[in-house]
């Protein structure tokens, strides 16, 4: 059962009083010596600039790729909704960059967490499905018996966080709202400043803070604010709890959504009013950095964690149409995702289609502080800064030559059995584990994976099954297997 009416909704922006710096005005001296003075200070702010600059990551729960009113293709009209309203993800678009064909690590939230911090997919680190799910209906009674995961984020793997703490001392990091990845929390892996040992739970707060989506907000705008006071650079990870179910929104806003006509494919007004409301929050975080003067040197990064969910109990509540599947499962709707960057040298309204995922992240802000050099070898993902400074050809290299998603789970709510896919270019394989089948899709013809080219491409069937059974051999991935 969900919930809607939370109350009166608190959408001002909480002011923040902005510390006076003084001014080097020093009449008296001559000219040419004011001039060398005041280069020198450019110079060096300059050279801080490129050298210390401040991230802002902000990760969504389960929201579509098409969850905004983004364009996030622009060559396709229906790669946004045709009711939700997220004015504040449409001005970072316009800021920045958008890619079109960005992926979540896993269809799942837990691992793609995991894969994020580290950089690593959660095949190779063993959390194939969410944290503290090992047992119980999704191994039952079911055709195949699927492996079991770990249950917390590996001590011995070193975070993002660590990693710049390690190499950036003076940068001070934090992580507000959702964890989900056990381990004793963000204080052990890194993070200065945290939420704690957050999961869903927190997440299902009702009046007078829904979705802990305010108070999520607000910790980020006071960490902004103290950062700016002291003059330190930070990384931030604001992890929302929207708009994973139950669907919390203040009443004000749901009056709002079921006032608007509706669309085809989004019509709940409290799905939409949760999404609304998380963008509110997005919102405040952008202003603070302008108020800050913080903006022109901060990378701020927007996705999800996967796609959106369908259902709520018998209520449909989202569509992840034109593409297929839903959260859970490896086809298209649960893997591809919105992901929005902006930030320092950075074209705004750019757009690449390069194919992305969330592991692609942790190199990529290693990177943007200049520790990419500090990289473990078995990292998966690659930086995108060629693609984000327009650099480069385009491509990007990483450990493996091709996408993985790979869930040897059930997920028995959604229908999710036992599957893998594997993205090549424009080219994806996906394979059933209970059924041995295999499904070819050309994505930039079909990306709704709606004509299954394997008989007419059967040369392309084998080298994609090919590089998907060297890969899950090459990190040793956990298998369901067929019962006896």
């Amino acid at each position: 059962m969900f919930q809607l009416g939370q109350g009166s909704a608190k959408k001002s922006v909480d002011a923040i009083d902005v510390a006076a710096h003084g001014a080097l005005a020093p009449e008296s001296y001559p000219m040419l010596f004011r001039l060398a003075l005041s280069t020198m200070f450019i110079s060096a702010w300059a050279a801080q600039v490129r050298a210390e600059p401040n991230i802002v990551l902000i990760l969504a729960d389960d929201m579509s790729w098409v969850g905004t009113s983004v364009l996030i293709d622009p060559a396709r009209s229906n790669s946004k909704s045709d009711y939700h309203s997220t004015p504040a993800l449409e001005r970072l678009a316009g800021e920045g960059m958008r890619f079109t064909d960005a992926y979540a690590p896993h269809p799942n939230c837990s691992p793609t967490r995991l894969a994020i911090q580290t950089g690593k997919t959660p095949t190779q680190l063993g959390m194939t499905d969410i944290i503290n799910r090992n047992s119980g209906p999704f191994y039952e009674g079911l055709p195949m018996v699927p492996p079991q995961h770990i249950d917390h984020i590996p001590h011995a793997e070193v975070t993002i966080a660590e990693l710049i703490k390690r190499h950036r001392p003076g940068y001070v990091t934090a992580h507000f709202g959702k964890w989900h990845l056990g381990g004793g929390g963000p204080g052990q892996h890194g993070y200065d400043q945290h939420s704690g040992t957050t999961s869903n739970r927190e997440g299902g707060s009702p009046a007078p803070d829904p979705k802990r989506t305010v108070s999520v907000t607000t910790r980020a705008v006071d960490f902004l604010r103290h950062r700016s006071d002291a003059g330190e650079p930070f990384f931030l990870q604001v992890s929302y709890y929207a708009v994973h179910l139950g669907i919390f929104a203040f009443d004000e806003t749901i009056a709002e959504f079921e006032a608007k006509p509706k669309g085809r494919r989004h019509n709940h007004a409290g799905h939409a009013a949760m999404t609304h409301e998380l963008d509110i929050g997005v919102g405040r975080i952008l202003d603070a950095l302008d108020r800050l003067e913080l903006a022109d040197n901060t990378y701020v990064i927007f996705t999800s964690d996967n796609g959106s969910y369908h259902d709520a109990g018998q209520t449909r509540v989202s569509s992840n149409a034109p593409l297929r599947g839903q959260k859970a499962s490896t086809w298209e709707g649960g893997i591809r995702v919105p992901l929005l960057v902006r930030g320092p040298g950075i074209a705004a309204g750019s757009v690449s289609r390069v194919p992305v995922t969330g592991t692609d992240l942790f190199p990529t802000i290693a990177d943007m502080v200049q520790v990419q050099a500090e990289l473990s070898p078995l990292i998966e993902g690659a930086s995108l800064r060629s693609l984000l400074s327009n650099e480069g050809n385009g491509s990007l290299s990483r450990r493996f030559d091709s996408l993985v998603w790979h869930f040897p789970h059930y997920q028995v709510q959604k229908g999710t059995t036992p599957m893998s896919s594997i993205r090549a270019g424009d080219w994806k394989l996906v394979r059933l584990y209970e059924t041995g089948e295999t499904f070819l899709y050309n994505l930039s013809e079909d990306i709704g994976e709606t004509q299954d080219l394997s008989a007419d491409k059967p040369e392309r069937a084998r080298e994609l099954t090919a590089r998907l059974d060297r890969y899950l051999a090459e990190v040793d991935a956990p298998m369901a297997r067929h019962r006896k």
